[in-house]
C-alpha cells in the first residue's frame, strides 16, 4: 500500500468513522451493561437498548463531542484500525495469490482475510484498549474512573499496567471475521441480484446489508469478549474477572447464556443494533466516496489486490471490493458521451459512442 493509497484509505476511514462514532460508543456501553446479566428474548439487547444509551449520553451534558471521548485517541484508533486491517489483508493476499494477473479463489480471499485480520487486529489492540476505556469511563463512580487526559497519558498508564496486548486474540478474531466475511457475502448477493435486476442501486444496498449482517454475526461475539477484557478491573480479592479470551467466553456462556436460567446467546450481541448500523453506514458511505475518488480521476486505474514491481521496489495496492466505480464509469461513459480521463489519452477529448 503506497503513500497515496495510505492517505486515501485513512482519510476515508476518518470521514466514515467520525460519522458513525456515536453508534460505536452506544455499542460498547451496551456490552458493558450486559455483563453479569441473563439475556432472554429474541431482541439484540432486551432491557439494554442502544437508543436509550444514546439519549442518556446526550442528557448527561457535553453534546455530541462526548461520543468521541478524546479526539487524539479516536484518531489514533481510527488510523491504526484502517492501516493494520488493509495492510494485513494485502500482505497475506499477495502471499497466497502471487500472480497479479489473476484474482484469487473465494476461499483464498477468506484465508487472507482471516490471517490478515488476525495480524492486524493484534497490532491495533493497544490503541483499542485505550479508546475502549475512555468510552466507558463515565459509566463508573467517580472514585473508580481512570480519567485518562488523552491518548499519550492513557497509553502510558496501560503500558505500566502491562495490559497493552490484553484481549489481543479476541480483537484479532474480530478483525478476521470482519475482513473475511463481509466482502464475500456482498459480492455474492450483488452478482446474483445483478443477474435478475440489472445494474440498479438496490443491488448495492441489499448486498451491503447482507455483508454487514454476516460480518456482525461472525465478529461481534469476539468484539464483546475484547471489550470485556479491555475494560475489566480487579475484583475485591485482587483477581481479574477473566484470565483470557477463552476464559471470558466460557464465563459469558455459563453465567449469561444458560438455557436453564432462560437466557440465550444473545448476550454476545448486546448492542448489536448499533454495531450493525455502524457497519452498514461505513460500508455504504465508503462505496460512494470511493466512486467519487475513482470517477473524478483521482486515480488512473482501478486497482486489484496485487504486487507490482517498479523502479524503486515492490508496491502493494488494492481496489476495495465495496466500490462500484468501474461499473459506473463504464455505464456513464460508454453508453453515452465519453469523458473519463483514464480512457482518453489527453484527458480532455470527448468520444461519441454510438
Amino acid at each position: 500500500m503506497n503513500y497515496e493509497r495510505f492517505v486515501a484509505a485513512n482519510t476515508l476511514a476518518l470521514i466514515t468513522h467520525t460519522a458513525t462514532q456515536p453508534f460505536d460508543m452506544c455499542k460498547t456501553r451496551a456490552q458493558i451493561l450486559q455483563e453479569g446479566k441473563g439475556f432472554s428474548g429474541i431482541g439484540f439487547s432486551k432491557g439494554i437498548h442502544t437508543i436509550n444509551i444514546f439519549n442518556d449520553t446526550l442528557a448527561a451534558g457535553g453534546g455530541f463531542k462526548k461520543f468521541y471521548s478524546k479526539f487524539d485517541a479516536f484518531a489514533m484508533r481510527t488510523f491504526t484500525y484502517t492501516t493494520a486491517r488493509v495492510w494485513g489483508f494485502l500482505y497475506f493476499y499477495d502471499w497466497i495469490n502471487p500472480d497479479p494477473r489473476r484474482e484469487a479463489r473465494p476461499d483464498f480471499y477468506a484465508y487472507a482475510g482471516v490471517a490478515g485480520g488476525l495480524a492486524g487486529g493484534m497490532l491495533a489492540n493497544p490503541f483499542q484498549v485505550v479508546f475502549s476505556r475512555m468510552q466507558v469511563d463515565e459509566m463508573y463512580p467517580e472514585q473508580c474512573r481512570r480519567n485518562y487526559k488523552g491518548f499519550i497519558d492513557g497509553f502510558t498508564k496501560v503500558a505500566e499496567e502491562g495490559a497493552l496486548m490484553r484481549g489481543g486474540l479476541a480483537h484479532g478474531l474480530k478483525f478476521a471475521g470482519l475482513v473475511s466475511v463481509a466482502s464475500g457475502c456482498y459480492d455474492y448477493i450483488k452478482e446474483n441480484m445483478f443477474y435478475f435486476f440489472g445494474p440498479v442501486t438496490l443491488n448495492r444496498l441489499v448486498g451491503t446489508a447482507v455483508g454487514a449482517a454476516a460480518a456482525m454475526a461472525v465478529s461481534m461475539p469476539f468484539d464483546t469478549i475484547a471489550t470485556r477484557l479491555h475494560t475489566m478491573r480487579p475484583l475485591p480479592n485482587g483477581q481479574m474477572p477473566y484470565e483470557g479470551t477463552f476464559d471470558c467466553m466460557t464465563k459469558i456462556i455459563k453465567y449469561e447464556c444458560s438455557f436453564e436460567k432462560h437466557s440465550n446467546f444473545g448476550a454476545f450481541y448486546s448492542g448489536g443494533q448499533a454495531y450493525f448500523a455502524r457497519l452498514y453506514v461505513i460500508a455504504v458511505l465508503s462505496q460512494y466516496l470511493l466512486d467519487y475518488y475513482h470517477y473524478s480521476d483521482k486515480v488512473s486505474e482501478f486497482w486489484q489486490p496485487a504486487r507490482f514491481h517498479y523502479q524503486s521496489g515492490i508496491d502493494y495496492d488494492i481496489h476495495n471490493p465495496y466500490t462500484d466505480g468501474f461499473n459506473q464509469m463504464m455505464v456513464h461513459n460508454w453508453m453515452a458521451k465519453g469523458g473519463f480521463g483514464a480512457i482518453n489519452p489527453d484527458g480532455k477529448s470527448q468520444i461519441k459512442v454510438l
